[in-house]
């Protein structure tokens, strides 16, 4: 497999470093048949700037939630390396793997399903404190009222029960529970498709104000290409497990190189409904991961496809502003 270089961002500096990373799984087909090898992410590399946000982005089965698993640690690269600090922790010791899992945090998609309905929410934001710091009771009970106003909940709140609030309420639990080690990097995974359409510009701007106040960086994992527009500084594009797209916010929404990139950015809502835009529809389904077509993986879908594309996996290239893994991206 060749190396992919990172995107080169703006900031010197980097919190975060991914470079080939890869994670395949065996497949069982029946009794008689070989197990099948399906590669969920292929080759992601990027670098993630301190107090940045780096959105995700693809349809479903891209493999963007294999790749949050992976920056979390819930599960190991299958290849590649992963820097945190210029350490790589892919291959680590238990030692080393608990302090990462300190400083890089989770938000899942579901906050009740994340929720333990037994628990209280002051005990289960003082958990990561109890399982991972040497803090006195007392300790662990102050820092947690902190994180719960920091997120809009009030001191009260700290004896009460998941089912006693709202979803809006609940995903705020969860964000505290994620931000009380006070990490370094947080992994949103679909941290809103679960509410309501009127809690998520709260949600998303309690994102905003904690990154500016606790300097946190964000992997932001979503379809949504309105709330990456409101969120991201840099956007990676997936599909079928591979990065086609990667570079700044404004040239991936402004001027798209990648076809499915355009594909995608043609489907989201524009707020002015005298604007005229394009509407791309993508004929057919994202191939099977059993089977990927020969060549670049979007071929049998793309507008634009030439025989080059049905034979030869396009590299990912710099072209303009953004890396555009597409023999014909404009």
């Amino acid at each position: 497999m060749n190396e992919i270089a990172p995107f080169e961002s703006k900031a010197a500096d980097s919190v975060m470093e991914a470079v080939n990373l890869a994670q395949s799984y065996a497949v069982a087909r029946g009794m008689f048949a070989k197990p099948a090898t399906v590669k969920a992410v292929n080759g992601i590399s990027f670098r993630l700037a301190p107090r940045s946000t780096l959105a995700i982005v693809g349809e479903s089965g891209s493999g963007k939630s294999t790749l949050a698993r992976m920056l979390t640690m819930i599960e190991r690269p299958g290849t590649g390396s992963l820097l945190l600090d210029d350490v790589d922790v892919a291959d680590a010791d238990k030692a080393t793997l608990r302090r990462y899992r300190g400083e890089v945090q989770m938000v899942f998609q579901n906050p009740y399903g994340s929720l333990n309905p037994r628990q209280t929410v002051g005990k289960a934001i003082e958990e990561p404190l109890l399982v991972n710091t040497n803090l006195s009771a007392a300790e662990r009970h102050a820092r947690a009222v902190d994180m719960m106003a920091r997120v809009g909940l009030r001191p009260e709140h700290h004896g009460r029960y998941p089912h006693m609030f709202s979803g809006g309420q609940r995903q705020r639990i969860a964000i505290a529970r994620a931000l009380v080690l006070r990490p370094k990097i947080l992994v949103l995974d679909e941290p809103v498709s679960a509410l309501d359409v009127s809690v998520r510009a709260q949600v998303l701007n309690l994102l905003v104000e904690l990154q500016q106040g606790l300097g946190v960086a964000y992997v932001f994992v979503s379809h949504d290409l309105g709330v990456v527009r409101h969120m991201a500084d840099e956007v990676l594009v997936m599909y079928l497990g591979r990065a086609v797209e990667h570079g700044p916010r404004d040239a991936i929404f402004d001027a798209p190189r990648h076809p499915y990139t355009r594909a995608l950015l043609s489907a989201t809502p524009m707020a002015d409904p005298e604007a005229k835009k394009e509407r791309i529809v993508l004929e057919g389904e994202l191939p099977s991961p059993f089977n990927p077509p020969k060549g670049c993986p979007f071929n049998p879908r793309c507008p634009l496809v030439v025989e080059r594309c049905r034979q030869e996996m396009p590299p990912l290239e710099r072209k303009g502003e953004q890396l555009v893994a597409c023999w014909v991206a404009q």
